[in-house]
Formats: structure tokens, sequence, C-alpha cells
């Protein structure tokens, strides 16, 4: 029987390393932003050109802007992304029309995202992420005591911390779907974590058990251990269909949703629980069995 619990320590220092290196990227590199966030605009297209020449026609137009052009996979269609600028709305008028003269490039959708309203957005992801967050730390305190609580928001603060890191590090865009996938990332790991709290809380209850937290916590995590890495599997099964099969605007989403489900997963066994252990729970067990 494999002895999770003795290798806290461990994914602990693994822990304290990512969460360094999520600083670090972030802090020197940042994130690459996308329209949302920054305003600017978003050209769908349909063409045949590659992605370079779609870029240097689109580059053309205005020299000064960035231009970002991505391919749907097994397809000729194209999002290109066109940052903020002085005179956005006569910008849009003249891309369209210098873009109607090319008999290679068809235009199927274009929006423009004003830098004002993109930073209306930015408080209101802070906002919603930051209330999940404490909907989830009040109900897990009112169905558990304080240190599973605790545990759990550090857990989830973690997978929500390094995902975040992860899309710094490979430069994927930050947008709104990117929140989205925050939000699920938060909401699959605290689903997870809660049923190991559940199965420990169970062990812990039982009057005929001796009082050993370590090997309580080693019981929770192999009795769950089954279901965990099933529902992890079937999860990541979905999500490589979505990446395989999805929009290219929507692609990058179950990319850094599977990262969070392995982040996840590993947080609920490896953090979780054996930071229940660290704040003390063993006492308050010994004292409600005397």
């Amino acid at each position: 029987m494999i002895d999770f619990f003795k290798y806290r320590k461990l994914s602990y220092m693994a822990s304290s390393f990512l969460i360094v290196m999520t600083i670090l990227f972030i802090f020197f590199k940042g994130l690459n932003l996308g329209i949302d966030f920054k305003g600017g605009f978003n050209v769908e297209v349909r063409s045949d050109l590659s992605n370079q020449e779609l870029n240097n026609i689109f580059s053309r137009i205005d020299t000064s802007r960035e231009v970002i052009v991505k391919k749907e996979i097994s397809s000729n269609v194209y999002s290109v992304r066109i940052e903020s600028g002085i005179g956005d709305k006569l910008f849009l008028d003249s891309l369209r029309e210098s873009v109607s003269t090319l008999i290679n490039i068809e235009i199927l959708m274009s929006e423009y995202i004003e830098p004002t309203f993109s930073s209306d957005l930015i408080q209101n992801a802070i906002y919603a992420l930051l209330s999940s967050i404490f909907v989830i730390a009040l109900y897990i305190w009112i169905r558990f005591d304080w240190q599973f609580a605790f545990a759990g928001i550090l857990a989830l603060l973690h997978d929500v911390f390094i995902s975040i890191g992860f899309m710094s590090i490979f430069n994927i865009e930050f947008n709104l779907t990117m929140i989205a996938a925050i939000l699920l990332i938060a909401g699959y790991s605290i689903n997870d974590t809660i049923v190991l709290f559940d199965r420990l809380r169970t062990l812990s209850s039982e009057e005929d058990v001796k009082i050993n937290l370590p090997s309580m916590i080693n019981k929770s995590i192999i009795l769950n251990l089954r279901r965990t890495i099933l529902t992890s599997f079937t999860t990541i099964l979905a999500l490589i269909c979505l990446v395989i099969l999805a929009p290219v605007n929507l692609t990058e989403m179950p990319i850094v949703f599977i990262f969070g489900v392995l982040i996840g997963t590993y947080s609920s066994i490896f953090l979780g629980l054996p930071m229940i252990h660290a704040l003390n729970y063993e006492s308050v067990l010994k004292s409600r069995d005397s």
C-alpha cells in the first residue's frame, strides 16, 4: 500500500518551486492579455494563405499595431487579433476596405472592443474570481472545521495561481475565456478536495477507530484513488476532443483546463489533506475523543 502522506514534504517543495517560478514568469514576462482586456479588433477570416502571409497583409494596413494570426485546426479559418490604437473606428473601415479588394481572403466576422470597456472587464473578472473563492471558503467552513476550509482554499489558490503561471510560460492569450477556465479549474479542484475531506471526516468520526491522523489521511486517499483517477482521466479525454475539434478561438481553453485538472488532482492528494495535519487537526480529534 502506497504511503502518500510520507511524500508531503516533497510535495510542499515541488509546489513552492512551481509558485516561485510562476511569480518570476508573471513578473518578468507578464501575461499575454487578449483584446478583451487590452482593447482591439478580432477578425475571423477564411483564406488559403499562410499565417505569415496574412500577418504581413494585416500589418501593412497599420504598421504601428501588433497583429496575431492563429489558424483553426484542420481548417482554412484564421483568427486575426489586432491591438487598439489611434483612430480605431477609421481603422476598422480601412481594414474592411483593404481586405475586400483581395480575392483570396473572406471576412467571416469582425468585432471591436474599446479599451475603456476592457478595463471594466478586468475589474469584473477579479470580482468574479474573489467572490467565488469566498463562497467556496464559506461553504467548507460551515460543512467542516476551519482546518478543512483553510487547507481547501490554499489548495484552490495553489491550483489557480499555477494555472495562470502556465498561461504565462506558454504565452497563452489571457482573455474572458481563460477567466471561465480558471473558474472551472477552481470548481473542479475544490470538488475533488471536498470528496477527500468528507472521507477523512467519516473515518475520524467512527467510534472504534484509534486516532491516528496520518493513517486516516493515507486511507482516505487510497479509498478515493480509483474514483479520482477515473474522473480525471475521463475529463481529460473529453478535453482532448475539444482541443482537436474546437474553433480556433477556443482551442487554448481546454488545454489550460487539462493542466488545471492535473494540478488539481495533485493538490487534492498531496496538499489538501496533508495541510490538515499541519494545522494540528489531530489535537481536535483527540479532544473530542476524550
